[in-house]
């Protein structure tokens, strides 16, 4: 009942944040690519799929030339991504020691450095700049979302999904929430998304997704 009345941007005042959420969030447009993902990506829950169609919204919006997908368990988040936008490189992140150290070798690259670098990522010089990130709450997500968010810039995007798994998952969402180095959040309850811009008014939006 909460999240209704922002199901399809409705009282939210914010003209970036309706816009958010009526084109990219909720938007019903049947993309052509849809039809074809079908066909390619097979054996998908219901919410699964959802969610997959929106990553690949928010690729098509942002995008973005480096993805991050940590966790992930599948390859069905990496097509949808690449099919929002073809041009970007998505890098698929295990999570266990493994996937840690390819992180951290990413993230030291300079891959797609200097562009709209805010303070928190100058004392890091030319490294990676994450323009999206898609996080499943296993293993040291607590580590790899802390570094990854020391490596963003005002148009960067995260995606945390599963934040309300369980008590722990919601009372990290929670936390990002209040980092200071997070803007602007949505709450679609199967994920949450995080804006970096600070200077755009902080708010957390209960969107009906």
């Amino acid at each position: 009942m909460r999240r209704a009345r922002y199901s399809r941007g409705f009282g939210v005042q914010s003209p970036w944040a309706y816009r958010f959420i009526r084109y990219v969030v909720n938007e019903h447009y049947p993309y052509y690519e849809y039809t074809h993902l079908n066909k390619e990506v097979y054996g998908l829950t219901k919410v699964v799929r959802k969610l997959c169609r929106l990553y690949f919204r928010i690729a098509n919006y942002v995008q973005p030339k480096i993805i991050v997908d940590y966790g992930a368990g599948t390859t069905a988040y990496r097509s949808y991504f690449k099919a929002g936008c073809r041009s970007s490189e998505v890098v698929q992140i295990s999570p266990d020691d493994k996937g840690m150290t390819k992180l951290t070798e990413l993230l030291d690259s300079g891959k797609n450095s200097g562009k709209g670098r805010t303070a928190y990522q100058k004392q890091f010089g030319n490294s990676t700049i994450i323009d999206v990130a898609r996080i499943s709450l296993k293993g040291d997500y607590r580590k790899a979302v802390d570094e990854m968010m020391n490596h963003t810039n005002r148009s960067s995007l995260f995606i945390i999904q599963h934040i309300k798994k369980n008590h722990t998952t919601q009372q990290y969402w929670d936390e990002l929430i209040a980092d200071e180095r997070v803007g602007v959040t949505f709450d679609l309850y199967y994920c949450g998304i995080l804006f970096f811009d600070k200077k755009i008014y902080k708010k957390n939006y209960l969107v009906n997704f």
